[in-house]
């Protein structure tokens, strides 16, 4: 399988693109910064529509669009910037892949875009608190997303923090560490994404 990230995460920890490398799959990273393939502005990315992926996964900065700060008011009040989300949009329509996901924590996003096409708990996958989550896109049917859930969370993995140490920075650390440690995808929710797309393309 060949895959494309976009806005990966907390790469240093390999988020949602390690259980792809795992597995032997063919990985591509684009961010504006960190240990990336591709480092530059999503805005100034312009794939040709001769590049080929099997699943394109694209993770726009929730600031615009969260609700834990009320200050910003309520989602029909707002005017945020949806420049990054429509190059997110532009990327898809250009690579058109097989599967492709935009995630967001649930917020007012999906004021701006539409309700998701799956709408998920983080919590459920081994993250440290629940974290309700919206992914729009096209997706195999992922009603088996929770299997093998928490062995993989038990299971040690160098390189990859485990649920209690996540807690813990989470819990004392400040500043640009603590934003990276939220945005973690946990392990197993990236192993279900990779087995559901496996056996979706056979």
């Amino acid at each position: 399988m060949k895959r494309l990230s976009v806005f990966s995460g907390c790469t240093e920890f390999g988020s949602e693109v390690q259980a792809f490398r795992d597995r032997g799959h063919n990985v591509t990273t684009l961010g504006i910064e960190g240990d990336v393939d591709i480092q530059c502005d999503i805005r100034q990315y312009f794939p040709s529509v001769d590049d080929h992926y099997d699943f394109v996964s694209l993770h726009p900065p929730c600031t615009e669009f969260s609700i834990a700060d009320w200050r910003k008011g309520a989602c029909k009040d707002r005017t945020p910037d949806m420049s990054i989300v429509w190059a997110c949009f532009r990327i898809i329509d250009t690579l058109k892949p097989r599967y492709w996901m935009i995630e967001n924590p649930r917020g007012c996003l999906r004021h701006f875009i539409g309700r998701p096409q799956y709408s998920i708990k983080y919590g459920d996958f081994g993250h440290y608190c629940l974290k309700p989550t919206d992914l729009w896109g096209v997706l195999p049917f992922l009603a088996q997303m929770r299997r093998d859930t928490h062995a993989v969370c038990e299971r040690g993995r160098s390189g990859f923090m485990n649920d209690k140490n996540i807690k813990n920075l989470t819990a004392y650390e400040t500043g640009k560490s603590r934003a990276a440690i939220r945005s973690i995808v946990p392990y197993s929710l990236s192993l279900a994404l990779c087995l559901a797309v496996e056996d979706a393309l056979g």
